[in-house]
């Protein structure tokens, strides 16, 4: 069976059994779910920090520790963007992994 992310309908994402057993911490499982939510059907996607602290009811320092748990856990992998013109940040590609 192939692993989907979203439904035909678009209306929720669907979330991994497996992800209960990754030991998560809320602020964790609450930062992969907002990735999840705006992933596309290739994994990934690029909300703004900012967008996962409102999103999640975080602060911008407790999204950088959830996102090094998940990098950590092999969860999520972040790819930091740069503007080639001016060397200005960009928002961060980020690509969700399905747990063992």
């Amino acid at each position: 069976m192939r692993y989907q992310n979203k439904t035909q309908s678009g209306r929720y994402f669907l979330l991994p059994n497996s992800i209960f057993k990754q030991k998560l911490l809320p602020r964790d499982l609450s930062v992969y779910c907002c990735l999840k939510y705006h992933s596309g059907t290739d994994f990934t996607c690029f909300p703004s920090r900012k967008t996962i602290a409102n999103e999640c009811r975080m602060s911008l320092p407790t999204v950088d520790e959830a996102l090094k748990v998940l990098e950590d856990k092999g969860l999520v992998s972040v790819t930091r963007r740069y503007d080639c013109n001016n060397g200005n940040r960009r928002s961060h590609l980020y690509r969700i992994y399905q747990p063992d």
